[in-house]
């Protein structure tokens, strides 16, 4: 984490001076599912996700992957400030369920880097290997925040489709979010950022107080998701047939504050595009926190 504080980047890019070049680094890690069996428990109950499919949440390969991504953002290459960053987008792509006796590997690699009218956006790439086969690949985006950019020969990032959530069908319970659940995810994932632990230690980075992980409202919204989308199957604790592959898109629209309580509204088969969408809001805020699409293809 320290290394992460004090990282500050290419001063030439920084100060809008120079265009930012990603480095050709990669970073893999492989893991005997069974070995980490206690974690994967943990965070199945952490996000709601049922023990009995014998499947791991997809979103538990992207929690590991953040810990790859935490290296590559320390690399001296590395051309932004790694403080400050910010995770706007994510997107799964899952091909098939993983089981949890099966061993992977995971790699992570930088992508491509846009223009942004707040700065630079830039993509963190990852594959999820068991063997020879790719089961999964995760794709992050995320902000580099400057006033001063160089945008010459660089694409603007693409403009996000923001659905209505006003169509939604279907309405969750209010979820209740306690205090101490960037502390209890920190303790799975391994993610200590303070602006997840602590009021004090938010404000610190100009928050008026702490705010939850945005991979577990992703993790959560999609046991959410999943539940109502594959209601019959998680019923009796099957694992639901993916034609060829499941695609888990989301964008985070805003910050969920701690504690706090919010709410799930989605709608099934909204189009012949998307299988699902839901949006993670609050009736006081008109702006969702979150909105995920679900694609099967």
């Amino acid at each position: 984490m320290l290394r992460l504080l004090f990282h500050s980047g290419d001063k030439a890019v920084t100060s809008g001076k120079a265009l930012p070049v990603l480095p050709s680094l990669e970073i893999a890690n492989t893991i005997a599912l069974s070995d980490v069996a206690d974690n994967i428990y943990q965070y199945h109950c952490c996000v709601d996700w049922s023990v009995g499919l014998n499947v791991v949440h997809p979103c538990w390969f992207a929690m590991r992957a953040i810990a790859l991504q935490a290296d590559l953002f320390k690399d001296k290459a590395q051309p932004f400030k790694a403080l400050g960053l910010v995770h706007v987008a994510n997107r799964i792509t899952l091909y098939r369920w993983i089981r949890s006796d099966e061993t992977v590997t995971i790699k992570s690699r930088f992508g491509q880097v846009w223009s942004h009218k707040r700065g630079y956006m830039f993509s963190v790439l990852t594959d999820v290997m068991c063997g020879e086969e790719c089961v999964m690949e995760i794709e992050a985006h995320n902000l580099a925040r400057q006033s001063v950019t160089i945008d010459t020969d660089l694409s603007p990032y693409p403009k996000p489709d923001i659905l209505c959530a006003g169509n939604a069908q279907i309405y969750s319970q209010p979820l209740y979010l306690p205090g101490e659940l960037g502390k209890v995810y920190a303790k799975i994932s391994g993610d200590y950022n303070p602006i997840h632990l602590y009021p004090f230690s938010a404000k610190l980075f100009g928050l008026k107080r702490h705010i939850a992980h945005g991979m577990w409202t992703k993790a959560k919204a999609f046991s959410v998701l999943a539940k109502q989308r594959w209601e019959n199957d998680f019923t009796h604790h099957t694992p639901p047939t993916l034609p060829n592959q499941l695609q888990i898109d989301v964008q985070f629209m805003q910050m969920i504050f701690l504690p706090g309580q919010v709410e799930c509204k989605l709608t099934i088969k909204p189009s012949a595009t998307h299988s699902a969408v839901l949006w993670v809001t609050h009736q006081d805020v008109p702006k969702p926190y979150l909105q995920m699409t679900l694609s099967i293809k």
